[in-house]
């Protein structure tokens, strides 16, 4: 079994941020968050997303998270910033554009 220690969310948006809906990507999964985010701008590009502005996010994942049910809270700023979090986790983003 690989260890996972990354993920990939994709958020598409309207042109002013006020709906946003996930995008499935076809692999979420990554074994470091390095490796995640450089297959990142390319997977915003081949989202195939009608959403006028789409954006990404590698969340780095610790094993315990797997372990147990935890709900994935995401939200995006008015000013194009992703934000990605695990249920009781402080706040951490990487995002791209």
């Amino acid at each position: 079994m690989e260890h996972i220690a990354a993920f990939m969310l994709l958020v598409g948006c309207t042109g002013d941020v006020s709906v946003c809906k996930e995008i499935p990507v076809p692999v979420p999964a990554y074994e470091s968050v390095q490796e995640c985010q450089q297959n990142l701008s390319l997977q915003i590009r081949l989202s195939g997303a009608a959403d006028r502005k789409v954006f990404g996010a590698c969340k780095a994942v610790t094993e315990d998270v797997f372990e147990r049910s935890a709900s994935l809270d995401w939200s995006v700023s008015k000013d194009g910033q992703l934000a990605i979090r695990f249920e009781g986790e402080e706040p951490n983003l990487v995002a791209s554009r």
